[in-house]
C-alpha cells in the first residue's frame, strides 16, 4: 500500500475514532451531573422523550446533521453542544495524531478527552465531578508509567 493512502487512512481512523469518543464524551457530559449511570440505560437517549435512540440515528456528527438537530422521535430540539463535542474531538484527535508518536498520541487523547468532559460540565454546572478531576490522576500516572517520554 502507498505510504501517503496509509497515512490518510489513519487520519480517517484518528476524526472517526475522535467523533465515537465525542459521542461517548456527551454522554458523560450529560448524565454525570445529573447523577446518572453511564451503562444504564446503555444506549443514547433523547434528553427530551427519554426515548432510546436506535444505532442508525446514532452516528456521530452526521445524525445531528440528517435530523437537523432534532430527535427523530418527538422533534424536540438536540442541543448544539452535543455536535459540538464531537467535532472537537474529532479535530484534537486529528492534531494530536499527526503531532505525536502513536504512544503519546494515546496518552494525549485520554487527556484531552477529561478536559472536554471538564469544560462542558463546568460551562453548564461550575462543577468539574471528581470523576473527572480524580480519574484524570490516575489516568495521568498510568499513562507516564505506560509512557515515559510523557514526562
Amino acid at each position: 500500500m502507498d505510504h501517503s493512502v496509509y497515512q490518510f487512512l489513519l487520519r480517517v481512523f484518528a476524526v472517526v475514532l475522535g467523533a465515537a469518543v465525542g459521542s461517548f464524551l456527551n454522554v458523560c457530559i450529560y448524565r454525570w451531573p445529573a447523577d446518572l449511570s453511564i451503562n444504564k440505560p446503555r444506549r443514547s437517549f433523547c434528553p427530551a422523550c427519554k426515548q432510546p435512540i436506535p444505532l442508525y440515528h446514532n452516528l456521530p456528527l452526521m445524525s445531528w446533521i440528517l435530523l437537523r438537530g432534532r430527535c427523530a422521535n418527538c422533534g424536540a430540539k438536540i442541543a448544539f453542544r452535543y455536535f459540538a463535542v464531537e467535532l472537537i474531538t474529532a479535530l484534537l484527535f486529528l492534531i494530536i495524531w499527526q503531532s505525536f508518536a502513536w504512544q503519546m498520541a494515546i496518552a494525549y487523547w485520554i487527556f484531552v478527552s477529561l478536559l472536554i468532559v471538564g469544560t462542558f460540565i463546568d460551562l453548564e454546572h461550575f462543577i468539574i465531578p471528581d470523576r473527572v478531576t480524580i480519574g484524570g490522576i490516575f489516568a495521568g500516572v498510568l499513562c507516564s508509567a505506560a509512557v515515559p517520554a510523557l514526562m
